[in-house]
């Protein structure tokens, strides 16, 4: 069966290493694959968006119409397709989608924000149903970090509908929710949001 992934976010987020190291790891799993970038190189923050396409047949449209899986990283992410399971950071999810503060989560349990894009790609893997293989992992990462990755990855895979939702309820606010109280006025007044999108450094994130 065709599952179609498409990650929504900002330049510096790490959205095409999430998609890199996922089609990476599904062609080494012997799936058929397809992976599509939308960015703007020239500058970081600006858009940057990807699409994985994954089947066990030959895949004749590469192009996501309709993602079976969406993940959202940014505020000002500018993909406007639909996706049947939305997956967000916290305080960017709409009613009904599922949010995960993966940025607090990689600096509390890694000691880096950067590592919240592996704790992302993991929940992507269960939610995709593909099989948690730890060699085939280490094999489509970089080497630097390489155990911290793959823990963080795990550490997403793991997560349970009952673990998302404690530590949704439990963490500390995220930037977009600080910048949504810092700008209420703002919104008052002329119903514009400002946030400000997330810039993570570091290996996972330097490559969009």
């Amino acid at each position: 069966m065709t599952t179609r992934i498409a990650l929504d976010g900002v330049g510096g987020q790490g959205v095409r290493v999430i998609a890199g190291v996922l089609g990476a790891l599904l062609a080494r799993m012997g799936k058929q694959v397809t992976v599509l970038f939308d960015y703007d190189s020239s500058v970081r923050g600006s858009m940057s968006d990807a699409f994985v396409i994954f089947d066990d047949a030959p895949i004749a449209n590469p192009v996501v119409e309709e993602a079976d899986i969406m993940l959202k990283l940014a505020d000002k992410g500018h993909l406007r397709i639909s996706g049947r399971k939305v997956v967000t950071d916290l305080g960017l999810g709409r009613p009904g989608d599922e949010q995960i503060p993966f940025a607090s989560l990689g600096s509390e349990h890694f000691g880096k924000e950067l590592f919240g894009n592996m704790i992302a790609l993991g929940r992507l893997l269960r939610l995709a149903e593909i099989d948690f293989d730890d060699a085939a992992i280490r094999e489509s990462l970089p080497r630097r970090y390489q155990d911290e990755n793959v823990a963080a990855i795990r550490f997403g895979f793991l997560l349970t509908p009952g673990e998302i939702a404690r530590l949704a309820a439990t963490a500390p606010p995220s930037r977009f929710e600080m910048n949504d109280a810092a700008t209420a006025p703002l919104h008052r007044e002329t119903g514009i949001a400002t946030g400000t999108p997330v810039s993570v450094t570091g290996d996972a994130g330097e490559s969009g």
